[in-house]
Formats: C-alpha cells, structure tokens, sequence
C-alpha cells in the first residue's frame, strides 16, 4: 500500500510540474541535451551536434564495426 502512495504523490508531482510550463515538450528538451553548449545555433539558425557527442558516437561505430569484423570474419 505504501508504494501506491508514493506513486501516486510521484505522479502529482510530475503533473504539476509539467503544469507549470506546458509550452516545453520533451522533443525540445533533447535537443537542447545534444546541442552544442557554447555555440548551439549557427549564423544560420541552423542546429549543431555537441562534438562531444558526435566523437563519442564515432568511436562506439568504429568499435562497434570492430567487433562485428572479427566476430563476422573468419580466417
């Protein structure tokens, strides 16, 4: 019983904070996570990817390309 308590006063909570500021929706809240923090939008307008972020995805590609090589690739 009292996990359906808590889950109910959790549920609350996240309605009204989600009542506080309808306008931001979860879409735009990501693409301020993968934004880039010192320059997020170019002269343009346009979106640009955190570098971190798109170095870290290169590297679990390269990796990942990696693995499937040798474990696909038999001598």
């Amino acid at each position: 019983m009292k996990a359906n308590a808590q889950l109910g006063e959790m549920h609350d909570r996240l309605i009204d904070f989600h009542m506080q500021n309808p306008k931001e929706r979860l879409g735009d809240a990501l693409l301020r996570l993968l934004e880039d923090p010192l320059k997020p939008r170019d002269e343009h307008g346009r979106f640009r990817v955190n570098p971190i972020l798109l170095f870290l995805t290169m590297v679990l590609a390269l990796v990942f390309g990696t693995f499937l090589f040798f474990s696909l690739v038999r001598s």
